[in-house]
């Protein structure tokens, strides 16, 4: 938890000096294409100023930005989205405390602060906090998504079934991978769930195509969702610069001249076992919130992410760090949550090092060493197979245990 605090607070302190361009970069664009929505123009067409990054959401999600837009000009947008990114986390950590005192987890003071401290100042937050992005609400509803279905599981009569398939529908509505959770709730038989998500998912859905009209829902569909795969970003293996933490990084490494569009299915290949083997018991509380992580995670690790996706992860990883009992998956989990925080960019390193005025020859060696190993693969990637293995080997000794008594 420690660990993570440090690493966001340092991101915070050094993205100014080395990358201030990273600073409103979300934010900057839902500025721009919410004021060409509204000014009746292509909200897909216009790029933000300076980055020239490009809006990629669904057009229901111009709604949510309206707000920004009516600031009148990105610094605006910027405060807004601050405003309420640290409401989100707040909310994410009174959801996380409330779930282990659910779970009748007794948490000492100094460990609360920490618990909370990570949540709001995590790298996984302050990252988002820093660009703009909308990443804490989608964790904020994947966190209430869990904490209902849970809740439902345990009381068959609550309406938290319903209610939490809503919730996992309204954050898909934004970056669609937050769909993987559908297959949570098939391996949970939560057939109200599965119908909450599928009618929020459809209504907002229409709604979407009825505010943007046909040409607007057509181009996001044929235009800018199929430039989201990168398929082509990863022809012949990744540059060290590139900050994608997904496990194609290293298939690519490794198979650089094949054709890249077997990247994306040979990552499944590698990931789906390790989610698969931790859906074996679901008929607990802990063995529910390890499937619904492996599958989360093993969702981000297959698709071209960056690390601040992660934030979508602090409901189950939180609650299943504090309430796990001492162990080997317990060490698997913090272990992957370290190297999951230690989030780390080549270029900024080789800044560092540069102001560090080493002999030519010490520094050429260190900064090439940096670029093979990144280029391979980056700490969050070791950290998010770290935690894959924690909930298979769960999983593993849970059925172990079944078998046996």
């Amino acid at each position: 938890m420690l660990w993570g605090i440090v690493m966001g607070l340092g991101f915070v302190l050094s993205t100014p000096l080395v990358q201030p361009e990273q600073i409103g970069f979300a934010s900057d664009v839902y500025f721009v294409a919410t004021e060409a929505f509204l000014a009746g123009e292509d909200p897909y067409a216009v790029t933000a100023p300076g980055t020239g990054a490009t809006f990629i959401y669904p057009p229901i999600t111009l709604l949510a930005f309206v707000p920004h837009a009516l600031t009148g000009s990105t610094l605006g947008a910027f405060v807004v989205q601050l405003a309420i990114n640290l409401l989100s986390a707040s909310a994410i950590a009174a959801l996380v405390l409330s779930m282990l005192d659910r779970r009748g987890v007794a948490l000492a003071r100094i460990d609360r602060l920490l618990l909370v401290g990570f949540v709001l100042l995590s790298v996984h937050s302050t990252t988002v906090y820093v660009m703009g992005q909308v990443n804490l609400q989608l964790a904020l509803a994947v966190a209430l998504g869990a904490m209902l279905v849970e809740r439902g599981q345990r009381e068959s009569a609550d309406q938290g079934h319903t209610l939490g398939g809503a919730a996992f529908a309204v954050a898909a509505a934004v970056k669609l991978f937050p769909a993987a959770a559908g297959a949570w709730l098939l391996g949970l038989r939560d057939w109200r769930a599965i119908g909450g998500a599928i009618g929020t998912g459809l209504s907002l859905t229409v709604a979407g195509y009825l505010l943007g009209g046909h040409d607007l829902f057509v181009t996001f569909l044929t235009a800018v969702l199929p430039a989201e795969t990168k398929t082509a970003d990863f022809a012949g293996g990744l540059p060290p610069e590139a900050m994608y933490v997904t496990i194609r990084r290293p298939i690519a490494a490794l198979l650089p001249s094949i054709d890249p569009s077997l990247y994306a299915p040979l990552a499944v290949i590698v990931i789906a076992p390790l989610v698969l083997a931790s859906y074996r018991t679901l008929d607990t509380g802990t063995g529910r919130l390890m499937a619904l992580l492996a599958t989360l995670l093993g969702t981000i690790l297959v698709l071209p992410f960056e690390a601040f996706y992660f934030a979508l992860l602090y409901v189950p990883l939180v609650p299943l760090l504090y309430s796990l009992d001492a162990g080997a998956v317990r060490r698997l989990l913090a272990a992957g949550t370290v190297l999951l925080s230690t989030i780390v960019s080549y270029e900024p390193l080789t800044r560092w090092i540069e102001m560090l005025s080493l002999p030519d020859g010490v520094e050429t060696a260190i900064v090439d060493a940096m670029g093979a190993v990144l280029g391979f693969a980056q700490p969050p990637l070791l950290g998010g197979l770290c935690i894959l293995l924690a909930c298979a080997l769960w999983h593993h000794d849970a059925a172990t245990a079944e078998a046996g008594a």
